[in-house]
């Protein structure tokens, strides 16, 4: 009963709902605004209907049969001052004077454009092998060693889990992970438009939302000027408890509302038909000359699993945090502007660490640097998260930490004054 009046509290706050409102809009524009690549993306719906996501012998030999008749139509094709006898449509299209003043009709040209990029899916499927043979774990770590000046055992720490990543890279291609079609990453890299732009967006969004929900139920009273009375009730300073429920229920309800909105559009606007299975260390998702490698076999689907986990384990965490700063402020407006500065400070000073101690990694175990890179997560890709145990590891400790101090927070409102 305490909780629900707590719940209503929330609920007649007009902010919550407007905001939320707001959010859903913002992201649905952002969504619509990239739908004009969807007309290309369905060109590999087709390819998977026909061939399956497995590019293994037997489906590039059907591939290359189809093929043929693609190069078979664009030797027939004439290009710019009349040539003909172009072997793949790529050959074609290397002259600029083709998209100036094409020498097809409009029809004829969109024809080329598909079969282009079918070539594209083609020649990369068969280059794969070739790819990871040269992929070289240990040169992109000295990339990274020197990119970012490293030094001492710092330097010798992103050897060593380079080290673990070689391992990883020769147990995917045992599992022929990177061998599966997908979006082609270095062309339309909707691994982005997904995971950082999208979840970034989402991840901003949020930190508002919950940061203003547990705020404004958690300070409910002293703002109303209320707290002398209801805090002295039979129920008393336990109040605060029920709050701290209260506003884990509304930021999972608000959380999980626009995360799922949210990504609902975006699947009603993109079509991942049959591509649902297919591991996100595929090559053909890879948006740089270095792949994704993912430190276990991880599905698309998996995957986006996983990022709304993890986003919904972080905010509670921030949802911790606010609650602890609204025990000892008691202003909503404050405690907002104090956990901005604290996320602020908690991106920016890990900077400041010197990079020849591994206390460079272990200050950026944190949710605040956690969150600026969701399209990396559970991968072996970036400097300062390239430990496989990365976010678990931070997840865990970070929520004993603020567990920890919210006990002690509510300790001392035990025996703290009200006014």
């Amino acid at each position: 009963m305490i909780i629900q009046q707590e719940l209503l509290k929330i609920f007649r706050l007009p902010i919550v709902g407007i905001l939320l409102l707001f959010f859903i809009i913002i992201n649905s524009l952002f969504i619509w605004s990239n739908s004009y690549i969807k007309g290309e993306l369905s060109l590999l719906t087709s390819l998977v209907d026909k061939y399956g996501t497995e590019t293994n012998e037997e489906m590039l030999s059907q591939f290359g049969d189809d093929y043929e008749q693609i190069s078979d139509w664009v030797s027939k094709v004439e290009g710019p001052n009349g040539k003909t006898g172009y072997k793949h449509p790529s050959e074609l299209l290397e002259d600029d004077e083709i998209f100036l003043n094409p020498p097809m009709s409009e029809k004829d040209f969109d024809q080329l454009l598909e079969y282009n990029l079918i070539e594209t899916y083609y020649r990369t499927a068969q280059d794969i092998d070739v790819i990871y043979e040269n992929l070289d774990i240990e040169n992109r770590a000295e990339t990274i060693i020197n990119l970012y000046g490293f030094k001492g055992e710092a330097a010798e720490t992103i050897r060593a889990q380079f080290e673990q990543l070689e391992d990883r890279k020769v147990q995917l291609i045992e599992n022929q992970e990177h061998k599966h079609l997908f979006f082609y990453g270095k062309i339309y890299e909707m691994h982005n438009l997904l995971f950082k732009d999208i979840g970034l967006i989402l991840i901003f969004e949020l930190i508002i939302l919950v940061v203003l929900i547990t705020g404004a139920v958690t300070n409910y009273e002293f703002e109303q000027k209320t707290a002398l009375v209801t805090y002295t009730t039979k129920i008393g300073r336990k109040l605060v408890l029920h709050k701290f429920i209260s506003a884990g229920i509304a930021n999972t309800a608000a959380i999980f509302s626009l995360t799922g909105a949210t990504l609902g559009i975006y699947f009603l606007v993109f079509t991942y038909d049959g591509l649902w299975n297919v591991p996100v260390s595929s090559y053909f998702n890879a948006i740089t000359e270095f792949p994704y490698i993912t430190w276990w076999n991880i599905s698309f689907i998996e995957y986006v699993g996983l990022m709304v986990l993890l986003i919904y384990l972080v905010m509670l965490l921030f949802s911790g945090m606010t609650y602890i700063l609204s025990i000892w402020l008691k202003n909503t407006y404050l405690v907002f502007f104090s956990f901005m500065v604290f996320l602020s400070l908690g991106i920016v000073l890990p900077g400041y660490v010197p990079l020849s101690t591994n206390w460079t990694y272990y200050v950026h175990q944190t949710p605040f640097f956690l969150i600026l890179n969701p399209q990396e997560w559970f991968m072996g890709y970036s400097a300062f998260t390239i430990s496989p145990y990365y976010e678990p590891i931070t997840i865990s400790s970070w929520a004993i930490f603020i567990f920890g101090l919210i006990y002690l927070s509510i300790r001392h409102f035990y025996r703290q004054a009200l006014h």
